[in-house]
């Protein structure tokens, strides 16, 4: 059977045409109705609270939002689609996250529908930014030196999917992760900044993403005289990030008293000897195989495990650091350390955040006997 000509010499139309497969066929879970609001298993319920949450921000204030809890805020503000979860703590992502969600919001309010199917829209619109970052991270991997992509991709559609059938909104920052990894492969240091504060914005778990910033940053003033620089997106950065270390102060102290936060991995010497001793291993590959980026992508992962609340949906953070391998220069040994690190997140998951990629397959396979 011979192949069309469109998918040799595109190969754009290729990973698009996947995409919208898996976008058609996973739509299925929230449609379907099994549960209450379209998630593929009942209890989860972040999709629906996030717009609850700009709805009450829009009456409240930017400030108090961070500052005290849900069920405190709400009194006297009615929505129709208001819920009772998680109302003893503040909000807790970037104030990007409330943009991304405004939409949303006004819909629930606006439109009126019942719960569920409130839900499924809302399933629905995370579900599609989760099939954006997969596509642009095969878009990605479609440009980077050959060698063990395929494992990386095929992590990268586990890990995206599982997220936004729970909805997790995580495939919004992804992207923007995604794209900044791309723009730096291309050499547009600046673009890539950009899309890091759109990420930073959206997500405080994109410190993971610091050491690409750094890069970013070195090219895009190097050789430069000063009156050069780009100001105009140094000072949006730089505002970005202001703006998220404001907000993440004034939410940490309450936060840190919630349910929502659980203990680090200190107090589990056993876990920490396993994330240290793989991490360790996979630091020495990636500076021998890869480059120093690679590396220190590592790196930031591991603090990330050892500083991170431990749930499952928060382990997403280090599906970027196997799509750093390439990005700079080519590796020397691109199929061991793309292996190594997807082994690595996968090990680093189950062992720091009660997770596994492969249980997609499992929670999939539970939902299709309840249908």
């Amino acid at each position: 059977m011979e192949v069309p000509a469109l998918f040799v010499r595109h190969p754009a139309a290729r990973w698009g045409l996947l995409t919208l497969l898996s976008l058609l066929v996973l739509s299925a879970v929230p449609l379907s109705g099994v549960t209450t609001a379209g998630t593929l298993k009942e209890g989860y319920t972040d999709h629906v609270r996030h717009p609850y949450v700009v709805w009450v921000g829009l009456h409240r204030g930017l400030q108090a939002l961070y500052t005290a809890p849900l069920g405190e805020l709400r009194e006297g503000i009615p929505y129709r689609q208001a819920i009772d979860q998680w109302l003893d703590v503040p909000y807790v992502y970037p104030p990007g996250a409330l943009v991304l969600f405004l939409p949303l919001a006004l819909v629930g309010e606006w439109v009126p529908m019942s719960p569920q199917a409130f839900g499924q829209v809302c399933l629905l619109y995370l579900l599609a930014f989760a099939h954006v970052a997969l596509y642009a991270a095969l878009r990605l991997l479609d440009g980077l030196p050959a060698g063990g992509r395929w494992a990386v991709g095929v992590l990268c559609w586990l890990v995206l999917m599982r997220l936004a059938l729970y909805g997790q909104y995580d495939g919004a920052w992804l992207v923007c992760g995604v794209l900044a990894l791309a723009a730096l492969a291309k050499d547009r240091p600046g673009v890539a900044l950009r899309w890091l504060a759109c990420a930073a914005l959206l997500h405080y778990r994109a410190v993971v993403l610091v050491a690409v910033g750094v890069v970013a940053l070195w090219r895009v003033v190097r050789g430069r005289p000063v009156r050069q620089w780009p100001w105009g997106t140094l000072l949006g950065v730089a505002v970005a990030g202001v703006l998220c270390v404001r907000t993440f102060l004034w939410m940490a102290p309450l936060a840190a008293q919630t349910d929502a936060a659980t203990p680090s991995i200190l107090g589990e010497p056993g876990t920490v000897a396993l994330v240290m001793g793989l991490s360790a291993a996979v630091l020495a590959l990636s500076w021998r195989g890869a480059d120093g980026l690679v590396t220190a992508s590592v790196g930031l992962g591991v603090v990330l495990a050892v500083i991170d609340t431990r749930h499952w949906w928060h382990a997403s953070a280090l599906l970027l650091v196997p799509l750093t391998v390439g990005v700079l220069r080519a590796p020397r040994w691109p199929t061991a350390v793309r292996l190594g690190l997807v082994v690595w997140a996968g090990v680093l998951e189950m062992a720091v955040w009660y997770g596994n990629p492969l249980w997609l397959f499992r929670d999939l396979n539970r939902f299709l006997r309840l249908m």
